[in-house]
């Protein structure tokens, strides 16, 4: 697993990137934070430099390979800031494992369920308030071409 890190002072704070991008996203963030904490930005699974040996079925595969990370790094109390889908991670994280986490900032976050997704029709119109759940509900779904 990849990750960016800046040394600061005793404070710790994990940076959970989003959908499509990595730890890089935080670079201007990263250099212009207050020099009190000491910043890690991890890739997660299959962004950046980290691998994807392992398929990832939710948010919680994120959250297991975020425990294994600062667990790895002996880290046992810090901040956690997650943008979009890093924001669903950082929940879950935080509910699993609320004595690690002192502070949870979200930004533009989504929920703890990741994207809704909404089912469609046989003429492909969305059915509101039914989502897919699994990944093979998603593959399964057909792409709908708007005129």
């Amino acid at each position: 697993m990849g990750y960016r890190y800046k040394q600061g002072g005793e404070k710790t704070l994990l940076l959970i990137h989003g959908n499509m991008t990595s730890s890089k996203h935080w670079d201007v963030f990263m250099e212009s934070f207050d020099s009190d904490y000491t910043i890690y930005a991890p890739d997660l699974r299959g962004f950046g430099i980290s691998t994807y040996n392992n398929p990832i079925d939710s948010l919680d595969g994120f959250e297991e390979d975020l425990k294994l990370f600062v667990d790895k790094l002996g880290l046992s109390k810090f901040d956690l800031m997650g943008w979009s889908t890093g924001g669903g991670v950082c929940m879950i994280f935080a509910a699993d494992y609320s004595n690690y986490v002192d502070k949870l900032i979200l930004l533009e976050s989504v929920g703890t369920r990741g994207y809704p997704i909404l089912k469609k029709d046989e003429k492909g119109k969305p059915i509101k308030g039914e989502f897919l759940k699994t990944k093979e509900e998603i593959a399964q779904d057909p792409v709908q071409v708007i005129p």
